[in-house]
This record gives structure tokens, sequence and C-alpha cells, in this order.
């Protein structure tokens, strides 16, 4: 058994100490901050939980099976159907009422909608086995959100005796373990550094979540334009935001002005129905090894 120090809890770090504990390993975590789960955190307003941005979980992923591995109570989860996302001014994103769109699509010959593909599969990033997923139904909405995630990974670990202490910043790393910024020594055989700190260059988005009182996509799953995406997560999971519309936005190039262009052109009014909203004028998204947050497993 070795003393292992995890450095950040994050979801990277929390997954990191889970496998750590299951390779038989004594486990701390440290984190600097006083909340955990980094880019995996939701704020709480107005009865609602928005997150940063819309996030999708890879059925039968390394993560979901992780999850499953150290929680009995499985996941509640919801598939993206891409035949209910709307390409403005082309058509869903599959297109199965057109055996000829469908042809087309399958010999690689519409470009617009393999862009539609790789942008809601893997926000913009070339992930060949989540753009299967997809089209298999196998992206989905996790109903207790991102947030739940953390929080079961969290609870999990703490069960099984690995503590997380927030609040506490690690200053240098010395052979034996590290010293914080307050001077205190922390002694570990292994030390792991989980904070997020971006691989090469960082590849930067911006966000938009915004609860609506109206249903102005009428049931559809989302909107696609360019390299923006509206996802309607009340639409796809039943737990989000009832009654009402949770759109999750994300775009790529043309930061929270394209996303308002977008909402203004195809849902007219919307701001007039806003019930609450957080947004990210720029957030990281990836790196050079271009892993989202359930790739980092």
């Amino acid at each position: 058994m070795k003393r292992v120090l995890v450095v950040g809890a994050g979801i990277h770090g929390l997954v990191t100490a889970a496998k750590e504990h299951l390779a038989k390993n004594q486990v701390y975590i440290v984190e600097k901050r006083s909340l955990i789960g980094g880019r995996g955190t939701s704020e709480n307003s107005h009865g609602h939980q928005l997150e940063h941005g819309p996030h999708l979980l890879l059925k039968g992923g390394k993560l979901h099976k992780l999850l499953n591995k150290l929680s009995r109570v499985k996941l509640s989860l919801r598939p993206v159907n891409p035949n209910k996302v709307l390409i403005a001014g082309y058509g869903p994103v599959l297109p199965i009422n057109s055996p000829k769109a469908m042809l087309k699509l399958k010999m690689g010959q519409d470009p617009v909608r393999d862009g539609a593909i790789k942008l809601l599969s893997g926000w913009g990033q070339e992930i060949p086995e989540r753009e299967k997923a997809l089209l298999k139904g196998k992206l989905c909405v996790v109903g207790e959100g991102w947030a739940g995630i953390i929080g079961r990974l969290a609870s999990t670990l703490e069960e099984v005796g690995v503590p997380i202490h927030t609040g506490i910043e690690v200053s240098e790393i010395y052979d034996g373990g590290v010293i914080t910024v307050t001077g205190q020594k922390i002694q570990s055989e292994n030390v792991l550094f989980c904070t997020g700190k971006p691989t090469g260059t960082p590849v930067k988005v911006a966000t938009l979540d915004v609860v609506l009182d109206n249903n102005p996509l009428r049931g559809m799953h989302g909107l696609i334009k360019g390299d923006v995406a509206i996802l309607d997560l009340a639409a796809i999971h039943p737990k989000k935001a009832p009654g009402m519309s949770h759109l999750s936005c994300i775009s790529l190039t043309g930061g929270l002005e394209a996303i308002e262009n977008l909402l203004d052109e195809r849902l007219s009014g919307w701001r007039t129905h806003i019930v609450t909203k957080r947004q990210n004028k720029s957030i990281t998204l990836t790196d050079d090894r271009g892993l989202l947050s359930d790739g980092l497993v």
C-alpha cells in the first residue's frame, strides 16, 4: 500500500482518487478552493441547477462504468435524439425520414451534418467513439447533473475513508510529500496533480445556461447553427425544469453574442421568459489532449 496525495478535487482528481483507492492505496485529496468539483460544479438558482454549459455522458464509457462500480444506485440517463436536433435552415441532424439524405450522410457526402455531429458529440473535438454513441442513443443528459456525478464520487470516497480537505493550497513539492502555502508538510510517496492546468494550449468556449418559463423549441432536443449548439435539457430529461425549458448553450468561436444571436433569430422573445441564467464569456473546454470530462478516466 502506498500513500497517494491527489491535488485537486475536480472530476479528474476525484476519478484519480477512486482509481488509486481501488488499487488498494491509501489516498488523500486536497483542494485549494472551498468547493469541490471544478468545472463540474453547479449553481442553485430559483430551484434550478445551472452548470457550465452542456455536459453529455457517454453511456457505457469509462466514467459511466466507474460510477456504476462505485455506487449501487444507477444514474438517471436520457439520450439526446439527433433526429430531434435541428440544423437551422437545413433539417434534423439525423434525417431518418429521408432515405436519400440518410444515404448521403452514410456515404460521407454531407459535410453540414458531419459538422453538426462533431459539434454535438465532442463540442468540436474529433472523438469517433462519441460520434458513434450519439447516433446510437448513448450520449446522455444526466438527471442529477454533472454536479450530481461530483457529489456521488465525493460521498463514495468519503464512505471508504478517502478524506477530502478543502482550502489547502500546495506551494511546493519535495521528495516525500508537499508543502502548503501555510507551511504545513503533507507526507506522501506519490503526489498526483489534477488541478485542471491545461496541457499545451487551452481550448476556450462561451456557454450560457438559461431556464425559460415557456417551451419555444416545442419538444425538440436542440438547435444548431455553425459552431453554436443549443440543447433543451428539459425536453431530453424529465428531471430538468419540468414544464419549462432549460437551454444549455455553447459557442466555439463566436462568444456569447453568437449564442444570443441564434436565440434571437429562432426563439424570438426568449429574454422576456427568463427565470434564471448563468453564463461564461470564456471557459476552458479542453486542451491539446482533446479530452472531455468523461475522457479523463
